[in-house]
């Protein structure tokens, strides 16, 4: 399946006529370009009682912008005797803070914590192994042991948001307006619920950049090719708005995004930040209203199946190859096929300014709860949506 390709670097063939021929036609943009990998970025900081910023990544400008991948390793010194446990939402948490921004400086992704960008990573359908814990790239060591407390992670940062196109990577070639990823580094007391109590090391970050080449506009044999991915302009965000709500019956507009959805994601969190017990006060049934209509009314344990049908986690919660307590997912990628990310576009939930979303349920539990919501979504270039697919 293939996009709308881009405008063609041909005008239009004119009939056929004496001495004219039409222009011989274009191969695909992948076939005339390179596949660039970058390293360029590493960064050390201790843990402390207070947030650390990083010095900002500025994405070498080499082409167009198509990956990120975020390279996390504590080289914590021997623990001695403490127990040692990692909170709710590490160590992926020991990120506090993630903005990754376009080249005027406003947010694309973000800004969210490390944890909720490992999650929309894991729901968003971007590659055949999405979930963070469930790699060998991954390691969280608890307990009493002289490793305890030792972490190391990779997360993928996505631009491009269907890699077989490749569709949503961004030019990327001039110095003066580059693309920006800040991070800030979380406290010690919020990524561990009990330190290791050696000598803590030092916290190692590195970046990867995973680009294309500019094309050449011809492949290996000359033959011409289209010289910009296709529908070039469609940018993938990722938004996130938190509402405090009171456990009991609840109707709450959410704070709307523009665009087209791949992934709607909802986690609850109680009065003590618990998605733990977010999980058990989950709105059952839980009804989404759009405009005038409810075209989803969805109980929870139907729900955790479904989830279980389109991504694959079906361990057990909060463990590698499990989803997650407190979090539950719309998805519209999954049109083509039966994974997530198999997507020909023509799902994509489109919302404009004038749409309202908004949810009601019964909250379980009592006092304060915590609501985030996180939209994964594409503006198509122009505004256009049939940009983003073949017809």
């Amino acid at each position: 399946m293939t996009t709308a390709a881009p405008p063609a670097a041909h005008p239009a063939a004119a009939p056929a006529g004496k001495g004219k021929q039409a222009p011989p036609p274009q191969r695909p943009f992948l076939t005339g370009t390179l596949d660039l990998e970058t390293h360029t970025y590493s960064q050390n900081v201790t843990l402390s009682t207070s947030p650390t910023p990083l010095p900002t990544y500025y994405c070498k400008t080499n082409g167009f912008l198509a990956d990120l991948f975020l390279i996390i390793t504590n080289a914590a010194t021997p623990n001695t005797s403490a127990n040692v446990a990692f909170n709710e939402d590490g160590p992926a948490n020991c990120v506090q803070v993630f903005t990754l921004s376009d080249t005027g400086g406003q947010p694309i992704l973000g800004p969210m914590s490390g944890w909720e960008l490992a999650e929309f990573v894991k729901y968003g359908g971007f590659s055949f192994s999405d979930d963070w814990r469930d790699s060998q790239s991954y390691a969280a060591t608890t307990g009493t042991s002289s490793a305890g407390g030792f972490f190391k992670m990779i997360l993928h940062i996505p631009i491009q948001f269907v890699r077989r196109e490749p569709l949503g990577a961004l030019p990327n070639t001039n110095n003066q307006t580059v693309f920006a990823v800040d991070i800030t580094v979380n406290t010690l007391a919020n990524i561990y619920a009990t330190a290791p109590n050696g000598t803590l090391g030092q916290v190692n970050f590195q970046m990867s950049q995973d680009s294309y080449r500019q094309s050449a506009g011809k492949d290996s044999q000359g033959n011409p090719t289209v010289t910009t991915p296709p529908g070039l302009g469609a940018v993938l965000y990722l938004r996130r708005t938190t509402t405090d709500m009171m456990a009991g019956a609840q109707q709450q507009d959410l704070n709307t995004q523009e665009g087209s959805y791949r992934v709607l994601m909802f986690v609850m969190r109680d009065s003590n930040n618990s998605r733990a017990q977010g999980e058990a006060d989950w709105p059952d049934p839980f009804r989404m209203h759009f405009n005038n209509d409810v075209p989803y009314d969805r109980i929870k344990a139907l729900w955790r199946r479904r989830m279980e049908r389109v991504f694959g986690y079906k361990n057990t919660i909060e463990t590698p190859g499990g989803q997650d307590n407190g979090l539950f997912v719309f998805q519209f990628i999954d049109d083509h096929g039966l994974k997530a990310g198999s997507e020909d576009r023509y799902r994509y939930f489109n919302v404009s300014a004038a749409d309202t979303l908004q949810f009601d349920g019964n909250i379980g539990g009592s006092n304060i709860h915590h609501v985030t919501t996180m939209f994964n979504f594409v503006r198509p270039p122009g505004g256009n949506v049939k940009a983003l697919t073949a017809r």
